[in-house]
């Protein structure tokens, strides 16, 4: 009995090896696009798919940030090029794609990462911010996929979304709205699109540490919406890292993946909320109850609201997040830090020896 069980075992741990064999996307001369790639986790993207063999393509509006960028990625041997383009702007996004297809002569990885935030009350907030929200989160990620389509047979979608378009949070509601056309556009296309030969992966990320506070946008009372915001997204803890982060969001590209959701207080978080709603949605009330109230600030840069909460201490308790910011080109050029060296590549070598 115990010989025929080890013999089942085997059976079944060979079969799920060729299975995940079968299904492994190698990246070695892939071509990549990456939205938002100029800085935060999409930088981070941009060096992991590139420190595994792939070619890739960056597009930001801001072409400082996008050289620095380029600058980066070439500097550890990948090779980048970098496209100026606003997403909010559709026949930008197809000059953007007709590009990079041109320029590497294909594309095989497209990956929405281009995301904005408003952080406020209800009441601070207009239609502008929810039509920005909607547009670079929504509808870009729509636009790019369509102009994309004819050159990713065989390829992968990769949509960034967020635990954000799981579970609608406070004082982040355009933010949440977008998140969740997101999420419902990544998952249908991911049944759509099998016929095509197209795999889709979405992606569920809890909190990171990218930097990306500093270029949030606040309203309200905007030093305390950032002093909230900035203490989750930097707390190791809660928040997770966007190194680590990337790295596993690659990963699962390569193994062929149609889903990954990040940090375990985003997936518990998840399951609470598919099990019991009505407690979720009483815990987030509470959550309401403790942030700031409203306020009579319009929108303010999160570098501004920074220079207020700092004053409060806020510099030491966001250490981990500002140092991210400095390390993914959030920063201005004189507050930016050196390139780290990514562990990337010796890790990947370790990989294909084990193989």
């Amino acid at each position: 009995m115990r010989q025929r069980l080890a013999v089942l075992g085997l059976a079944a741990a060979a079969t799920g090896y060729a299975v995940r064999r079968a299904r492994r996307y190698p990246l070695r001369d892939r071509v990549a696009l990456i939205t938002g790639g100029s800085r935060g986790l999409g930088l981070l993207l941009a060096r992991e798919l590139g420190v595994r063999g792939c070619r890739v393509a960056v597009c930001a509006r801001n072409g400082d940030e996008l050289r620095r960028a380029v600058t980066d990625l070439r500097a550890l041997g990948i090779t980048a090029h970098g496209i100026t383009c606003d997403l909010r702007d559709r026949d930008q996004i197809r000059a953007m794609v007709a590009e990079t297809a041109d320029y590497f002569d294909g594309l095989d990885i497209v990956v929405n990462n281009a995301g904005i935030i408003h952080s406020a009350p209800l009441d601070a907030l207009g239609e502008t911010e929810f039509d920005d929200a909607m547009r670079i989160m929504f509808w870009a990620p729509l636009w790019v996929f369509q102009e994309a389509r004819p050159h990713l047979k065989g390829g992968v979608l990769v949509n960034i979304t967020s635990v954000g378009g799981k579970i609608s949070p406070p004082h982040l509601l355009p933010y949440a709205c977008a998140k969740f056309a997101h999420v419902g556009l990544s998952e249908g296309l991911d049944a759509e699109l099998v016929r095509d030969n197209i795999r889709v992966l979405t992606v569920v990320p809890g909190l990171m540490r990218t930097g990306s506070t500093r270029r949030a946008n606040y309203a309200g009372n905007a030093a305390l919406e950032y002093a909230w915001f900035s203490l989750l997204a930097g707390t190791p803890l809660v928040s997770m890292s966007a190194a680590r982060a990337a790295r596993r969001i690659v990963d699962a590209i390569e193994d062929g993946r149609h889903h990954l959701t990040l940090t375990p207080l985003a997936r518990v978080a998840t399951a609470a909320h598919g099990i019991a709603p009505g407690f979720t949605q009483g815990v987030l009330r509470t959550v309401n109850r403790i942030l700031p109230g409203p306020g009579t600030e319009g929108p303010t840069v999160g570098f501004e609201a920074a220079s207020r909460a700092d004053q409060w201490g806020m510099r030491f308790l966001t250490w981990f997040n500002d140092r991210a910011g400095r390390d993914l080109n959030q920063m201005p050029e004189a507050g930016r830090a050196p390139v780290p060296k990514p562990r990337t590549r010796r890790r990947t070598l370790r990989r294909r020896t084990r193989r």
